[in-house]
């Protein structure tokens, strides 16, 4: 059995090859702050993508996007700002909050503009 780490390692893996495919480019993966993460970030048609890659069993009983709870997008946002302090030049783009959620069966889904 793979450890959860390991699992969210190659989930982000297939998310970050699938914005790839789909003319996304990759400018930082894992973007920490001591109070909250942006697993994958990325640029797309003047979007600045703030991506959370989440990999769920179907079988869990309730979808992902229910983990973007108010706490969950407020960190989102902060540490959004913190990219925009430490990265001036990404001001004009507009910020796209996004799920990857990547299923049991290898399988992306893609959900754009969450909040």
């Amino acid at each position: 059995m793979q450890k959860k780490t390991d699992l969210g390692q190659s989930g982000e893996d297939m998310a970050t090859e699938y914005l790839i495919s789909e003319g996304h480019t990759i400018l930082f993966r894992n973007f920490r702050k001591s109070f909250g993460e942006l697993d994958i970030i990325s640029i797309s048609n003047d979007l600045l993508h703030c991506s959370e890659v989440k990999f769920w069993k179907e079988s869990s009983g309730f979808h992902p996007l229910e983990c973007f709870h108010e706490t969950k997008r407020n960190r989102m946002r902060k540490v959004y700002f913190y990219l925009l302090k430490e990265v001036p030049a990404f001001y004009h783009l507009t910020p796209s909050f996004n799920l990857i959620h990547i299923t049991e069966k290898k399988e992306v889904r893609f959900y754009s503009s969450i909040f």
